[in-house]
């Protein structure tokens, strides 16, 4: 075999092994994507016969500045959950990285997840309550490839002072502004408290609830909601296999040729 036969056909292995890990990796992607689906479709062919999916935050996760994963109680749903700084109309701080999440089992006066505000070489001096105290503080919630809307929520260290906002996103990054954002949310002396949401008031893939004035400190205890839809694959999505299907075609016949 000549030298350049050989050289096309060592070019030839490697674009097929580099064509062969983007395929691998989208059809990873769709496969989750036709997975959420198919919880979807499952749901909704149960119609109303299927009840809320809850999710308890009343466990102990140490506080960590990446993400704590809350899993339902029926197994069905997980999500991951990070601390951010909210500003004026639910535009998310600049820096993330300095809001940590952690929660507790219930002691006897209540447990739940919290953020601290962490700066100082990863020094945590908060209280681990998400409040108002410096910045205003949100934990969001990150239900990946699902739609959901929230029936319920449930918060602990509850007293007449608080309120809650709430905000969708489409991503959790660093000045995200909200597509739906409501503040000075609730009111009540019970501890705990549950708040209600009507009929189509809280619906999207990342959901955030925190404070809105320097009075608020409490904890979230447990979400209750319904998935609805999963998050759709982009229109081109199959486009592009079919296409990368077609490309790894040629280049086999081309390998062929030249041998």
């Amino acid at each position: 075999m000549t030298p350049i036969r050989v050289w096309n056909c060592i070019d030839g292995v490697i674009d097929r092994l580099a064509l062969y890990e983007v395929v691998r990796k989208m059809s990873l992607n769709l496969f989750n994507s036709i997975k959420a689906g198919a919880v979807a479709v499952a749901i909704t062919c149960v119609g109303s016969a299927a009840s809320a999916v809850t999710i308890n935050f009343d466990v102990d996760r140490s506080y960590t500045s990446l993400t704590n994963t809350y899993t339902s109680t029926d197994d069905s749903v997980s999500v991951e959950v990070d601390g951010v700084r909210v500003n004026g109309g639910g535009t998310l701080g600049s820096n993330t990285n300095n809001f940590w999440t952690a929660s507790w089992s219930d002691n006897g006066s209540g447990g739940g997840l919290g953020v601290y505000t962490c700066s100082w070489s990863n020094l945590c001096v908060d209280n681990g309550q998400i409040d108002g105290g410096g910045p205003n503080e949100m934990a969001m919630i990150d239900f990946g490839d699902l739609i959901v809307e929230i029936t319920s929520i449930t918060f602990s260290f509850w007293d007449s002072n608080d309120t809650f906002a709430y905000g969708v996103y489409d991503d959790a990054g660093p000045g995200a502004t909200p597509v739906v954002y409501d503040d000075n949310v609730g009111g009540s002396a019970s501890n705990p408290y549950t708040f209600g949401f009507g009929s189509g008031d809280l619906q999207g893939s990342i959901i955030g609830f925190g404070v809105d004035n320097w009075r608020d400190n409490f904890l979230l205890q447990s979400i209750s909601f319904d998935v609805i839809a999963a998050v759709p694959l982009p229109a081109g999505g199959l486009l592009i296999l079919t296409g990368l299907g077609g490309l790894a075609l040629m280049r086999r016949r081309r390998s062929v040729a030249v041998a």
